[in-house]
């Protein structure tokens, strides 16, 4: 019964941290457009600044502020509520829970990418030391070596394939892109990243048609592949497409 409560306590205390580092999202995604770009020294800084607003006597400007600042604490919250959901979801499926980690700075540029159409390095650069860093302390479920072919594809597979459409498509990946794709790599390992760029674009197309528009942010497509990913490899079945290839 005590260990049980000490569980207990120990996952409400994760779930917590969750909420307050995934409650943060939205609030960082907009301080990133008034500075980006910018070196990471500046953006951590200015990440953290807290702005001052003048009081605006006019009605409808006070209005449309409480109506914006309405808006980003409602996506606070629904991102905190992800956060408590991916405690419970790692710990279930026996996940690290450094993967918080991961999913907390995916979420932000699949956030920032939808507001500024960037990925920026400030972000996707720790997003793969990260991944090496938790892999070489044995804190994920991949080993040093596979987090480093990982982020070698997520890197080389793109360009090649950059490379073979650019002749009917130039630019149809930024630079953002490979990066991030690198560092997905760095805590998924090739076969999930592999399985992860291959759903990205599928949910690219799916956003594409319900937005009406064949040009769009590629970051929250790749979110969502990633969630998907370690859902299916939860359930073995990411495994089972590799062994049948």
């Amino acid at each position: 019964m005590e260990n049980q409560n000490e569980l207990t306590a120990v996952v409400s205390a994760f779930c917590a941290v969750a909420f307050c580092l995934f409650f943060t999202v939205p609030f960082f995604a907009r301080r990133f457009g008034k500075f980006m770009p910018a070196d990471a020294g500046t953006a951590l800084v200015r990440s953290f600044h807290l702005p001052r607003f003048a009081s605006p006597n006019d009605p409808a400007r006070i209005k449309l502020r409480r109506a914006l600042w309405l808006k980003l604490f409602a996506g606070g919250v629904f991102w905190g509520v992800f956060g408590i959901a991916s405690v419970f979801f790692l710990i279930r499926y026996g996940y690290s829970l450094s993967f918080l980690f991961m999913l907390w700075i995916a979420a932000l540029l699949a956030c920032v990418d939808e507001k500024l159409r960037l990925l920026p390095d400030v972000l996707t650069v720790p997003l793969m030391i990260l991944g090496f860093l938790f892999s070489a302390l044995n804190a994920t479920e991949i080993s040093a070596t596979a987090s480093a072919s990982g982020a070698l594809a997520g890197f080389l597979l793109p360009t090649v394939a950059s490379a073979v459409m650019t002749p009917f498509r130039p630019r149809s990946l930024g630079g953002g892109d490979f990066k991030m794709l690198a560092g997905l790599g760095a805590w998924l390992g090739f076969p999930a990243l592999a399985l992860a760029i291959f759903l990205s674009f599928l949910f690219f197309v799916v956003i594409a048609v319900i937005k009406r528009d064949r040009v769009g942010p590629y970051g929250t497509s790749l979110f969502l592949a990633v969630i998907t990913v370690l859902f299916l490899q939860a359930r073995g079945i990411v495994d089972l497409l590799f062994f049948v290839v």
